[in-house]
């Protein structure tokens, strides 16, 4: 990220999202729980119909399971297929005057003088996240209701150390 500095600008660290848990919501687990609940109620319901019926059970199995399968792949492989995209398209920087954060369609550049939030927010779902600004409230739903995520960096391993890095910069930028 060496191309983005400006002159006299000092790179302090840069990295990478270390895998695609950081960019899961909460919403994707929900949505997970309750298409799983919907299959245990219609693959129970067809299995105590499979019961009174001569028919050969696999014939329950494969009709029970077209279905999920079907529209499985239809609502969860283009959620999976963004996350992918967004996780391998991420590259996040720490300079002594900016924060930088790169992905496909998106580049943020925020200024450590006027930066005025960061949160460290240690999910059981989404692991370590650094945010740089308040979340909406449909932040989760996938972009469904307008806007953008609010910049952060996600899936860091190390994410307590840069979030003390970042505040020691802000601290010196502010001070200049």
């Amino acid at each position: 990220m060496n191309e983005g500095l400006e002159p006299g600008e000092r790179l302090i660290w840069e990295g990478r999202p270390n895998g695609l848990r950081g960019f899961f919501r909460g919403l994707d687990l929900f949505f997970v729980a309750f298409a799983s609940f919907g299959a245990l109620f219609f693959v129970s319901s067809l299995a105590s119909s499979a019961r009174q019926s001569p028919r050969d059970p696999s014939e329950y199995i494969v009709a029970a399971l077209f279905p999920f399968i079907v529209f499985g792949l239809f609502l969860f492989l283009p959620r999976f297929i963004s996350v992918w995209r967004e996780a391998s398209g991420a590259s996040y920087a720490l300079t002594d005057r900016r924060i930088l954060l790169r992905s496909r369609g998106r580049r943020v550049d925020l200024d450590l003088r006027t930066l005025p939030y960061l949160e460290l927010e240690r999910s059981w779902i989404s692991g370590p996240t650094i945010y740089f600004a308040q979340r909406n409230l449909y932040e989760g739903w996938g972009g469904m209701y307008g806007g953008s995520a609010a910049p952060a960096f996600r899936g860091l391993p190390n994410a307590a150390d840069v979030y003390r890095m970042i505040s020691e910069a802000r601290s010196r930028a502010v001070g200049r």
